[in-house]
């Protein structure tokens, strides 16, 4: 008996190990919420076009509620390191929640494979409100912007980061916003049609049900561009620079290899261009935002920054990392400063005075760095105001001044982005995308 085993394990493996190499082991998608939800809808939705189109089967959906997908993004990224046949459905909410409760566990973690699905967020008043257009909502909020009060779904999710985000782009404290957090959609609604809210907050094809039954109306939309069938405008048209879109994703664990990678991304991408998946989002009311994994990748910069920006302020911990990010080199370089000009040179009969050259020339590094550290990031904008520095100080070696101050630059960045969760920007030049 031990020997038959051993035979069977022995040609077994192989087959395993080629199933694996071939796609053809099972896919497990983890959906972190509960059955019903748009992740798990998202979920379902691709295990049947992927079975269906036979891409790729048996195809399974694993449901890990709670916090807004965090408890499942951790255990994905600690259980199934290195597995090339499991993903992770992910989107806007996931990265807002992490950002709310600073989670230990960041998205970065996870492995980028493709951008699936979207829908742009509506804002909204009750057929009776006087406020007959997004214009009067936004006077009514210059003058007080505690006295508009804003229904929406969970704290610090897509409704609530779309609040903070026109509050801002009108010069208005987020932090003093009236933001209503409701479990669900019912509680939102209700709140909505019975006036208990000024406005509500919600994703387009809600409320847009809604207005066709002349309950609600709605003011404007967060997409770049007006939707078809939707009788409003956009909130750019509306005078508030603001696009945002609630995107769902899917990503791979971390540890990958690139050919696993890469496989996964074609299994998904062809997906995305079967008639089966056509049909779902027709059905489901989706937008289709397909983007692969490298494109996606860079995205997810962009909106991790600007999450954790909006999350910074409405903590009072400042107005984003686009301008929050000076202050450790522009605070160092204060503190140099005085330095120099405290440790005067000193000549016998004589009256000291300041060293305004070296002076000078810090201040025209920190002029550098407010200019660099937004396009070329934090690294590169850091290292030209602490060599600048060095230089000041008396180092004139050029070979040994840029490494150490690249150097000193980069462990400021590890420091304050990965252990400190402080979103300093990698810079557009390398993302394709500010921030």
């Amino acid at each position: 008996m031990r020997r038959l085993l051993l035979a069977v394990l022995c040609v077994g493996a192989p087959r395993v190990g080629l199933a694996q190499e071939r796609g053809d082991a099972p896919l497990t998608i983890v959906a972190p919420a509960a059955p019903g939800g748009g992740w798990d809808q998202l979920a379902r939705a691709m295990q049947h076009t992927l079975e269906t189109e036979g891409i790729a089967r048996p195809v399974l959906v694993e449901n890990i509620p709670g916090a807004a997908g965090t408890i499942g993004l951790a255990r994905f990224v600690s259980g199934r390191a290195g597995d090339p046949r499991s993903l992770l459905v992910t989107g806007l909410v996931m990265v807002g929640g992490i950002a709310q409760n600073a989670t230990p566990v960041r998205l970065e973690a996870a492995t980028p494979v493709a951008r699936l699905v979207g829908e742009y967020e509506a804002i909204a008043v009750a057929a009776a409100s006087p406020l007959k257009s997004l214009g009067d909502l936004l006077q009514l909020l210059e003058r007080d912007v505690g006295a508009v009060s804003w229904g929406g779904g969970s704290a610090g999710g897509t409704d609530q980061m779309l609040v903070d985000l026109v509050a801002q782009a009108r010069g208005l404290d987020a932090r003093r916003t009236s933001y209503v957090a409701f479990a669900g959609g019912g509680e939102a609604r209700g709140a909505l049609l019975g006036g208990q809210v000024t406005a509500g907050v919600s994703g387009v094809g809600e409320l847009a049900e809604l207005a066709a039954r002349g309950l609600v109306r709605i003011l404007a939309v967060s997409a770049p561009a007006r939707l078809p069938g939707i009788d409003a405008p956009t909130l750019r048209e509306s005078g508030v620079d603001v696009v945002l879109v609630n995107w769902r994703g899917v990503m791979a664990p971390p540890g990958l290899r690139a050919a696993d990678r890469r496989r996964l991304e074609e299994e998904i991408l062809r997906m995305t261009r079967t008639p089966t998946w056509q049909d779902e989002l027709r059905r489901r009311g989706w937008q289709d935002m397909t983007m692969g994994a490298d494109a996606f990748g860079r995205y997810l910069v962009a909106e991790v920054n600007r999450v954790d920006r909006l999350a910074q302020a409405r903590r009072g911990e400042g107005a984003g990392a686009s301008r929050s990010l000076p202050r450790l080199p522009l605070v160092l370089a204060a503190v140099l400063v005085v330095a120099l000009i405290a440790g005067r040179r000193q000549a016998p009969g004589r009256i000291s005075t300041p060293q305004w050259r070296p002076v000078a020339l810090i201040i025209g590094a920190m002029l550098v760095n407010l200019l660099l550290s937004e396009r070329a990031g934090f690294v590169v904008g850091a290292t030209v105001l602490f060599a600048a520095t060095a230089f000041a100080f008396g180092e004139r070696r050029v070979s040994r001044l840029l490494p150490i101050a690249g150097v000193f630059a980069l462990a400021t960045f590890l420091l304050f982005r990965g252990a400190l969760g402080v979103a300093l920007p990698i810079g557009s030049w390398w993302t394709g995308v500010a921030g």
